[in-house]
């Protein structure tokens, strides 16, 4: 019984330190909030099948995030507002079918080790979502994750 009873005991600190769980999450400096901002955007990417089609971001985009996304894709055309203009049919859509990126700065979660950046997802000035990709802490990085798999609940904007 007793053997059982330090079986589990190991197991339980085990799982807890694999997982990172008993490891409490940095705080996210510019350098990490850019990373995290730039994977959130190539999430977003992937999720909307960007892949063929032209990917803008704003012309506004910091020269830090440029580079982060320079890690990822060379294919971001940073756009003005008045390109974009040029750019939407009357459907309210780019001509081109293209996808502007925009992230927000990390937020923190109801877990003290996931944080969400909200990506706005836009395909013209009728076709717009934000979406919330989150990001766990497990003891030594910042992984990918899910609203599933790290319990914390998100909502996403449509217009």
């Amino acid at each position: 019984m007793k053997a059982l009873a330090l079986l589990v005991i190991g197991v339980a600190v085990t799982a807890c330190t694999l997982s990172g769980s008993s490891e409490p999450a940095p705080s996210v400096d510019e350098a990490t909030a850019t990373e995290l901002q730039a994977r959130a955007i190539m999430r977003a990417c992937r999720d909307v099948v960007c892949a063929g089609a032209p990917i803008y971001a704003p012309e506004s985009t910091s020269e830090q995030l440029r580079a982060e996304l320079l890690k990822h894709t060379d294919e971001v055309r940073y756009v003005s507002a008045t390109e974009v203009e040029s750019a939407t049919s009357s459907s309210g859509r780019f001509d081109d079918g293209a996808t502007m990126f925009e992230a927000e700065s990390p937020h923190d979660t109801a877990k003290a080790n996931v944080v969400g950046v909200d990506v706005w997802i836009t395909k013209g000035f009728q076709d717009a979502a934000r979406r919330t990709y989150l990001f766990a802490w497990d003891g030594t990085e910042w992984i990918d994750t899910t609203a599933d798999a790290s319990g914390v609940t998100v909502t996403s904007s449509v217009s």
